[in-house]
């Protein structure tokens, strides 16, 4: 059975394309094809650029209670991939706080964060997007109660219009939420827990 697919396209046609790993990190998977096919990343403009660090697509769980959620780390299991150009990550608030929808770009090599955060998959095409994406211009956003935090947002947003999946037939569920855990200040508020 070959790995699930995704297919990231942005308001500009251009289109990103992914193959998932559930062998290294499946509750990372599970996690980013639930919150796909529920439309969550659709029409949301990027919001951290770091060049020769990160793409970051969200740190606000996408504005929606879909997206407040914690999952396992699947780093854990020590089995992980490098954090380098050309995979896509799970992001969070170091372990065990891995957020069910903030994934991320990495864009060069990150040794600090491999094994911390979830590798779960790899550009197989669209690479140059990335690059183009490292030289957006930005201006600098305050972190809360992290000053020494870089968050780049666009001067002019950059919009995913839709995010595509593709399982091949096999039926990835919904991963395991972690109860009890703390959600960040500037995440949706008020919000009942699913």
């Amino acid at each position: 059975m070959p790995n699930p697919t995704a297919k990231i396209t942005f308001h500009d046609g251009s289109v990103l394309t992914l193959e998932l790993y559930p062998d290294i990190a499946p509750h990372a998977v599970a996690s980013f094809l639930d919150l796909a096919r529920k439309g969550v990343f659709d029409h949301y403009p990027i919001e951290r650029i770091v060049p020769g660090w990160v793409v970051d697509v969200s740190y606000h769980a996408f504005h929606t209670p879909q997206a407040c959620y914690f999952i396992p780390n699947d780093t854990d299991s020590g089995r992980f991939l490098p954090a380098q150009l050309g995979t896509i990550g799970l992001g969070g608030y170091e372990k065990p706080y891995i957020a069910g929808g903030e994934f991320f770009f990495p864009l060069a090599d990150a040794p600090a964060i491999t094994g911390t955060y979830p590798i779960f998959g790899k550009v197989t095409d669209g690479i140059d997007i990335l690059r183009r994406l490292e030289q957006t211009e930005t201006y600098p956003v305050p972190f809360p109660d992290h000053p020494d935090v870089a968050i780049n947002t666009p001067v002019r947003p950059v919009f995913i219009d839709t995010v595509t999946v593709e399982t091949y037939g096999q039926e990835y569920p919904p991963p395991p939420h972690l109860p009890n855990m703390e959600k960040p200040l500037f995440w949706p508020t008020l919000l009942e827990e699913e």
